[in-house]
């Protein structure tokens, strides 16, 4: 199975705001919100972010499902190996935030336009929906694979729980792809508001372009499919250009972070970027020596990223 990383492109984390209701009804897409006030704009972002957040949370567990799907269809080809299904440990999914937070995906809030209230009602549920047949059908498997049914049935049912979660998980990345294209219409809208007026900006744009550097490096692994040297020079010049920006960034004048009480983490979000660092520049050299790079090597990176994401929201928290 070709495997991609599912990480969301990230928008502005802002504080929530209540506000009373004025949808644009006049005009459509982005431009619905070129109008809209700084508190309104803020709660749409919170909104966007939340959906953003849910898909991030999830990024792991469909990973780890993908390739679990891959080490059982192989294993099931020869299951009388006695190695044939020996470390594949089944991945968990906790949400707890969702449930903490004042929206909800399934409740989009007043401040988008009609007919992207309209949008979100349609494909969010699609896409939860998605997700838990997901859940379900991987669960089916571990459970066949438990009971060692494959001894009974030549492994036809587990062939055909394979195919199923990857039909599944194909649906979720058609689903994922247009919901995250609308996320990042409107937030990039409601953001060009916010940001306008917040004494944080240069700080954002920073963390913003920085957390897109680390996702392209992280994707750029994924896409080697293994062969380090098919990717050697572009993640040379890619780590060169993210670690130029770290240095200049992390040195930013602070009086408006602590103005804010936002230095702290902002310095915070750049001791992970450079751990980020450290850890691409260890694979990196091991891999130019093997040629390639490994899974977990690509895992790790892409858990450093997942960790600059947390560093982030705490910062826009």
């Amino acid at each position: 199975m070709n495997k991609k990383f599912l990480y969301a492109a990230m928008s502005v984390a802002m504080l929530s705001v209540s506000v009373s209701c004025d949808n644009s009804k006049g005009a459509k897409g982005p431009a619905a919100y070129e109008n809209n006030s700084v508190e309104k704009a803020s709660h749409v972002i919170e909104y966007t972010n939340l959906l953003i957040d849910m898909a991030n949370k999830q990024n792991s567990y469909i990973t780890r499902v993908a390739e679990n799907t891959d080490r059982i269809e192989k294993g099931l080809k020869n299951p009388s190996d006695r190695f044939a299904f020996i470390g594949i440990i089944t991945p968990s999914y906790f949400d707890m935030s969702r449930s903490m937070n004042k929206v909800k995906p399934e409740e989009p809030v007043d401040e988008l336009s009609s007919d992207d209230k309209k949008f979100f009602k349609e494909k969010v549920p699609a896409y939860t929906a998605s997700f838990k047949k997901l859940q379900e059908q991987y669960k089916k498997l571990s459970d066949y694979l438990k009971a060692e049914n494959y001894k009974d049935d030549k492994s036809a049912l587990g062939f055909a729980l394979v195919d199923s979660i990857r039909s599944t998980t194909q649906q979720l990345m058609t689903d994922k792809a247009v919901l995250m294209k609308k996320v990042n219409e409107i937030a990039d809208a409601s953001e060009a508001i916010v940001l306008k007026e917040s004494p944080l900006k240069d700080y954002i744009l920073a963390m913003k372009a920085d957390l897109k550097s680390v996702r392209d490096f992280v994707e750029l692994a994924e896409s080697s499919e293994g062969d380090y040297n098919a990717i050697k020079q572009k993640a040379e010049a890619a780590y060169a250009a993210l670690e130029k920006a770290q240095a200049e960034h992390s040195q930013l004048n602070l009086d408006n972070a602590k103005k804010e009480r936002k230095d702290g983490y902002y310095k915070s979000f750049y001791d992970r970027v450079n751990d980020f660092l450290i850890t691409a520049k260890k694979i990196m050299r091991d891999s130019a020596e093997k040629g390639k790079i490994d899974e977990y090597q690509v895992e790790s990176l892409g858990s450093s990223y997942d960790n600059l994401i947390s560093s982030y929201n705490s910062f826009n928290s």
